[in-house]
């Protein structure tokens, strides 16, 4: 057979698998930085930060403290205004603000970026923030948002419940540049995912607030790496190797499988420093619950001893089921309500003297504290006396 006949011999079908799928990688990168980069390979304007210092309150109640911006409370209309002036900075430059605000609590207000530009002095532009679980979405901006012209004050509007003080620290309009954007992916890609409620099901939940997840580049990746392979083997007239294309599917899923793994071991350190070694209690005071834990015990002291029937009522499901953990080995009846009602089907004759009924952030009976009754949305009453009351929506109570 004469050299120019022979067919071509591939390399290493191990070696093929991994340049195809590092390269597919390298691609999906380049794209995601180009399309985040502002058009800046070199360089870009310096980032620009706004401490809280260099905020007024506008609306609303709050002060500032140790470094930070505290709003305490809306105004009567249910609003708080901060708001600084900047150095006036060309929008189109700075594509992506980034609020920097201390977790808040169970309740999250809504949020809002206000600013005006000099073109456009008499008009204040708006746009939503989003909470990203405990923090707020760094926000991407464009001309068709109002975001052009030259930018020379910005606020952040707080409306809704404001359950407990929120934290301004600063407000960061960041640097946009090719390096600047191939850091924040990686920053995004090697991200801690605590665990939390939903991660049995939805370990990397937090993924869908980033510029593009680590399992969709990983798809993107391999499906290019396989298409990349087809095409030159083609090319070059080599015999498809399926080996080489189960071994770049294998190569994406041990990426995501490696990521799952370290994410694992960071938890554990976590959790091995925050329990280890404790007693039980001392355990539930560690948790992240352990509010409701000290509440709890406060109430299962004011029992008398165990077993006592307990009537616990409550709108929330999950705080339901969770504190009644906490009042066992008393018999708690954490009582189903209808997702559609918050009304107790329940007929106050059916409580008999020395039950307990445990109202906890409940909307539907009542405890009518100055009558001593238990009121229901019927107008039905049933006596009981005071065991322990809170104004936050916490009484327990004793049938008579």
């Amino acid at each position: 057979m004469s050299p120019a006949s022979a067919v071509a011999r591939p390399p290493l079908w191990w070696l093929t698998a991994a340049s195809f799928l590092v390269a597919a990688y390298a691609v999906v990168l380049v794209v995601l930085v180009a399309l985040h980069a502002g058009g800046n390979w070199i360089g870009g304007p310096a980032s620009i930060t706004v401490p809280a210092a260099g905020f007024e309150l506008v609306r609303g109640k709050g002060h500032r403290t140790g470094g930070t911006f505290v709003v305490e409370a809306l105004d009567p209309a249910g609003t708080a205004i901060l708001s600084a002036r900047v150095a006036p900075f060309a929008a189109d430059q700075y594509p992506r603000v980034d609020w920097k605000l201390a977790p808040p609590g169970p309740t999250r207000p809504t949020l809002a970026l206000l600013w005006r530009t000099r073109e456009r002095p008499d008009r204040t532009f708006v746009k939503p923030l989003q909470w990203q679980e405990t923090r707020v979405a760094p926000l991407e901006l464009a001309e068709s948002d109002g975001w052009s012209g030259t930018v020379i004050g910005v606020a952040l509007a707080v409306r809704g419940e404001l359950a407990q003080p929120l934290v301004l620290e600063a407000v960061v309009i960041p640097e946009i540049s090719a390096a600047s954007a191939a850091a924040g992916v990686g920053r995004q890609w090697t991200a801690r995912h605590p665990f939390k409620l939903t991660s049995i099901t939805f370990p990397f939940d937090d993924e869908r607030y980033e510029d593009l997840s680590l399992l969709t580049a990983t798809a993107l990746a391999v499906g290019l790496g396989l298409a990349g392979y087809v095409m030159l083997a083609r090319r070059r007239r080599w015999p498809l190797d399926a080996r080489v294309l189960w071994a770049v599917f294998l190569g994406g899923w041990l990426v995501l499988d490696a990521r799952w793994q370290i994410n694992l071991w960071r938890q554990h350190r976590e959790t091995a420093q925050q329990f280890a070694g404790k007693t039980t209690e001392e355990k539930h005071l560690a948790a992240v619950d352990h509010e409701m834990f000290t509440l709890m015990r406060e109430l299962r002291d004011a029992l008398p001893p165990a077993p006592v029937r307990i009537l616990f009522l409550s709108d929330n499901l999950p705080l339901r089921e969770r504190a009644a953990f906490f009042l066992y080995p008393h018999n708690v009846n954490a009582f189903y309500l209808s997702q559609f009602r918050r009304t107790l089907d329940l007929d106050p004759d059916h409580l008999h003297a020395g039950d307990h009924v445990l109202l906890f952030l409940f909307s539907g009976t009542t405890y009518d504290r100055s009558a001593k009754m238990l009121v229901w949305p019927d107008g039905r009453r049933r006596a009981v006396d005071e065991v322990l009351w809170k104004a936050d929506g916490v009484a327990l109570l004793r049938v008579t």
